[in-house]
């Protein structure tokens, strides 16, 4: 719980304090050496120095935390502040290197562990950008602590050959750096690319090709579903099997063509009345409603026990009764039967299903164009 205060619950919040308490490490595990210079009298400061250095820089990775965990840095390019980070300790480092002696050379690989953070999200240009003020920044320094002197001597000679290799180091890292910044951010899209396409393919294989409507394979996950929500919760809900009336006679008299414009606007037809009622839209998806197969579609209706799904679906039969179907062979009507049926607690989904398809024949035997409720509780139709 503490960790979760401390460190946000938001991932990619999360993932930037982590970064953040990394770079504080980088800080610290340089007071190792730091130490062993003092004792060692190769330093210009002490360990009170030492101390005060240390406060600066830990308030200096707090104001950084302070600022990414309040989340005031979202609306940034670079919400970890990285580029800035890396620059704050660049400062330090020279401030540090100033007051060193022969552990100079040493403290230089301060550099190089601010560089490897880069490696995050830093772009090529960006490492360059850090490599010039790096470079610059010890160029300074040199002209610093040379001024008014003549730039001879071995002492100037060393400065040069570690700005030298400072260059050096730093210009390779930032093509290195930014070249592996790159391949993860390619491996970053490719994996976004790969989730989407098999988001795609899932959708896919879950759709009716004809219709666009769900499938027998969505439709039957979704009717285990929710028996599993209504075993555990005591919920009601209700399945309907609807099935076109004298659907052969459309292939028959207009051929295919026509029979397959029917299903998809009888589709479209009752998916739109539907939400219309409220039907579908309760879970803000269109995940209930599909083809069962050949001209029989299957509605499963959360929340809604069997008298009220069998008034909705006769609002929908009503709606479905007086539309024309636009077709090559001209404004066409269709109506169709259904059968209803309400879960009951313990049973299995195929029981279900079979009440609601024995509902369904009888509404056929009826007179079609009629709906019914399993168990031989019928709402009169307009046949």
């Amino acid at each position: 719980m503490w960790l979760d205060l401390l460190l946000s619950r938001d991932p990619p919040t999360r993932v930037r304090l982590l970064r953040q308490l990394m770079g504080l490490g980088s800080y610290l595990m340089f007071l190792a050496p730091l130490l062993l210079a003092i004792d060692s009298g190769w330093t210009q400061f002490g360990y009170r120095w030492l101390l005060g250095f240390t406060v600066v820089a830990l308030a200096v990775n707090a104001a950084f935390f302070i600022a990414i965990r309040s989340g005031c840095t979202r609306r940034f390019a670079d919400p970890s502040l990285l580029v800035w980070q890396i620059l704050a300790a660049l400062a330090l480092a020279l401030v540090m290197i100033h007051y060193t002696g022969e552990a100079r050379s040493i403290l230089l690989m301060l550099f190089v562990a601010m560089f490897f953070f880069g490696l995050f999200s830093l772009t090529t240009r960006e490492f360059l950008g850090l490599a010039v003020a790096a470079i610059g920044g010890y160029a300074a320094l040199m002209l610093f602590e040379f001024r008014g002197r003549e730039l001879t001597g071995d002492r100037f000679r060393m400065e040069l050959l570690r700005l030298v290799a400072l260059g050096m180091i730093t210009v390779w890292l930032s093509f290195i750096g930014g070249y592996f910044a790159n391949l993860r951010r390619t491996l970053a899209e490719r994996k976004d690319a790969l989730a989407q396409a098999l988001a795609q393919v899932r959708e896919l294989s879950e759709r009716d090709e004809l219709t666009g409507a769900h499938n027998r394979r969505h439709l039957l996950r979704t009717l285990d579903r929710e028996s599993a929500r209504a075993g555990r919760f005591n919920a009601p809900f209700s399945v309907a099997i609807i099935g076109l009336d004298h659907f052969k006679r459309f292939n028959d008299q207009h051929g295919h063509q026509v029979g397959d414009e029917i299903l998809r606007g009888f589709s479209d037809l009752v998916r739109g009345t539907a939400r219309e009622l409220d039907v579908l839209a309760r879970q803000d998806v269109d995940d209930t409603f599909g083809r069962y197969g050949g001209e029989e579609f299957l509605l499963v209706m959360p929340h809604t026990a069997g008298t009220g799904a069998t008034l909705c679906l006769d609002r929908i039969r009503a709606a479905v009764e007086t539309h024309a179907f636009a077709t090559h062979a001209g404004p066409l009507h269709a109506t169709f039967s259904a059968g209803v049926a309400e879960y009951r607690p313990g049973a299995p989904a195929a029981v279900l299903l079979a009440r609601a398809d024995a509902a369904l024949y009888g509404a056929k035997t009826a007179g079609r164009n009629r709906v019914m409720l399993a168990d031989d509780t019928r709402l009169p139709g307009a046949g």
